[in-house]
């Protein structure tokens, strides 16, 4: 009994011994898993921190290049300004002699405007003398011929043709100025314009006449009674004497 006992208690230190060294391994073990987890860890976190320092080295790049491009693009700026200044200055200065081109230029044609209105006025002066001087010298020529022209040719007046043509057109009594005239005046140029008055009278006369003939020969006997019934009526109206 006490054998089994001892030896139960061997086993059961054995094993506790078992366990022990069981326990030990597993600390161990774990010690070992937890230096590797905590190594792996730092890697990782050196790696990240490696990564980050990376990437904050990369973003400094970037804002350091960005800063670049800023200073380069205030600088553009600056410099398209200053451009733009240059051609403002450069632009009033081609305004200014544009307008100084163009005053000198109106000034210019105002003279040329001026110098040939004098000139114009001028030619139409001496045009102007030399239509009174011509005039005058065709006055004069009239003149010298009236006074060598004999008085049964001298020149009549419109104003004379005017009035005998009135006269000579008179009903009824025009015929009888119209034969004086052609008689009378010592003035060829009266006679002769009395006889083309005349002249008319004697065709109408002759036509007429023809036109009495010729209706009397066609027109029925009846008819012509009425035809010279009207007819003197409208003598009558025209203030001859009929």
């Amino acid at each position: 009994m006490a054998d089994d006992m001892n030896i139960e208690l061997k086993e059961a230190e054995a094993k506790v011994k078992a366990a022990e060294a069981a326990a030990e391994e597993a600390r161990k073990e774990a010690e070992r898993i937890a230096k590797k987890a905590m190594e792996e860890a730092e890697a990782k976190k050196a790696e990240e921190a490696k990564k980050a320092e990376k990437d904050a080295e990369k973003k400094a790049d970037d804002a350091k290049k960005a800063a670049e491009d800023a200073k380069k693009a205030e600088e553009a700026k600056k410099q398209a300004e200053e451009d733009a200044k240059k051609a403002e200055e450069a632009k009033k200065a081609a305004e200014a002699k544009e307008a100084e081109a163009r005053k000198k230029a109106e000034e210019d044609a105002a003279k040329a405007a001026a110098a040939a209105a004098a000139e114009a006025a001028r030619k139409q002066q001496e045009a102007a003398a030399a239509k009174a001087a011509k005039e005058n010298e065709k006055r004069e020529k009239i003149k010298a011929l009236k006074a060598i022209c004999p008085p049964e040719y001298k020149p009549v007046g419109t104003s004379t043709y005017f009035w005998v043509g009135i006269l000579c057109w008179l009903p009824v009594i025009g015929v009888f100025i119209t034969l004086i005239m052609s008689i009378a005046p010592k003035n060829r140029n009266l006679k002769s314009f009395a006889r083309s008055k005349l002249a008319y009278y004697l065709i109408l006369f002759i036509s007429a006449l023809i036109i009495i003939l010729v209706a009397g020969a066609v027109i029925p006997a009846d008819n012509q009674v009425e035809i010279g019934n009207a007819l003197i009526k409208i003598g009558r109206s025209l203030g001859m004497n009929i």
